[in-house]
């Protein structure tokens, strides 16, 4: 196998010329950088980053600590990487692999082994789940990361969209900036606007002083919308203008200021479908769906049922609960479920469990889950026909339907507020 050379440059300009005899991977940034060297076993990285100085040091001492015997060279400009590269070039074979050779160790020390390939160097905080589903959304996100293009992400409630969005951000060049969750369904109408764009004084009663607005807030970082076909359509053009200017007009001001910003959207309902019925703009649904997600339903990933109380549980545990286990009838239940409300459905059955279990072993009796088939009928959630509760979320999912998924038409057909209707639908899990 030949050895290899990681080269990471963000010069703008064609990369360095091939090197004899070696294998040369490139990379323009550290999340690119990073995804090399979970899929490749490296000799020697060269590392040349002018202006990300902070990331890249960050980077080379977590390198010094993984890849303890890949040799890393930092250059201070691209120059000296060009002469080094050069140098390099100029070495017999035979010198060169020795060079990049790693140091053998004492005789009966096993070789340390090579990085799996098509690893995901994904975080405890973020996406969890080891199914073929998941494993291809984790690739797929760690391609989108780095490229900072707008991203929708379409799935039903639950389903873990910011999750994703965070991951996303977390592995893009802006991940020291600030990530900036917007719940557009849980903003009155009458203010989203102002905290959107923010507000000059004076721009209505009560506006007492000029605020920068969520959009401003967000800037050289990420702005992730959630329930983005709750905005209103007014509002709709002014993003849309905001993306193609890279700039904001805050109410009441007659002045415009740049912003740096990635937008991640997300929605459980058909965007195009709402774009068909005058519900969202065509213009902007093409221009914030660059790149489409599909979180996939926790029916279609029950493999990850049993990781997923795991990382739920040790989250109760640094919440101050006590640590529990689950037993084997208990997790099989929880695996034949088919989880209407997904991923938050179980974090709230776990919770519930953990709290009322009398004993350390969560037992089946334990769990609050209506049924143990596969797809039970009625629907998990809906409480009995009797019940207030039934009728309640009967009519929820009712106007939901008549509205396709517009929550604030919703809430105005069952004569509630968006809130107490946004509240209804968290609780259960619609």
């Amino acid at each position: 196998m030949l050895p290899s050379i990681l080269i990471i440059s963000n010069a703008a300009k064609a990369p360095p010329k091939r090197v004899h005899h070696v294998k040369v991977l490139y990379a323009t940034s550290i999340a690119e950088a990073e995804k090399e060297l979970g899929e490749e076993r490296i000799n020697m990285i060269l590392v040349a980053m002018n202006g990300q100085d902070e990331d890249v040091f960050s980077f080379v001492r977590q390198s010094m600590k993984k890849h303890k015997h890949t040799k890393i060279m930092y250059f201070s400009s691209h120059l000296e990487l060009s002469a080094t590269l050069d140098a390099l070039e100029q070495l017999p074979p035979g010198e060169l692999i020795k060079l990049l050779a790693p140091p053998k160790l004492p005789a009966g020390q096993p070789e340390p082994p090579a990085p799996a390939l098509h690893t995901t160097p994904f975080h405890d905080e973020e996406l969890k789940g080891s199914s073929p589903e998941m494993q291809k959304l984790k690739n797929l996100l760690l391609k989108i990361a780095p490229t900072g293009t707008t991203v929708l992400i379409q799935g039903e409630s639950g389903t873990g969209k910011e999750v994703i969005a965070r991951a996303i951000h977390l592995h893009s060049t802006r991940k020291n900036e600030v990530f900036m969750p917007v719940d557009c369904a849980a903003i009155n109408e009458n203010v989203i606007e102002s905290e959107l764009f923010g507000h000059a004084r004076g721009a209505f009663t009560g506006a007492d002083r000029d605020t920068l607005g969520l959009i401003r807030s967000s800037d050289k970082g990420t702005l992730f919308l959630d329930e983005i076909a709750e905005l209103p359509l007014h509002l709709q053009a002014k993003l849309l203008r905001t993306l193609q200017e890279r700039a904001v007009k805050p109410v009441g001001s007659s002045k415009i200021y740049p912003v740096d910003i990635r937008i991640i959207s997300a929605t459980n309902c058909n965007l195009a479908d709402a774009v068909k019925k005058g519900t969202f703009r065509q213009d902007l649904y093409y221009r914030m769906s660059a790149i489409t997600i599909y979180a996939p339903p926790l029916r279609e990933h029950l493999s990850d049922v049993t990781e997923l109380c795991g990382f739920f549980i040790n989250k109760l545990v640094h919440e101050g609960c006590p640590k529990k286990e689950i037993s084997k009838n208990a997790l099989a239940a929880l695996c034949a479920f088919n989880w209407p409300g997904n991923v938050r459905e179980l974090e709230n059955v776990i919770r519930n469990a953990v709290t009322l279990s009398q004993e350390n072993l969560i037992h089946q009796t334990d769990l609050a889950i209506p049924s143990l088939e596969r797809n039970p009928e009625p629907l998990p959630g809906r409480g009995e026909p009797s019940s207030m509760t039934f009728y309640e979320q009967e009519a929820i999912r009712k106007a939901l339907n008549q509205t396709i998924g517009n929550r604030r038409a919703a809430a105005k057909l069952l004569g509630i507020s968006e809130a107490t209707l946004y509240r209804r639908i968290k609780l259960y899990s619609i």
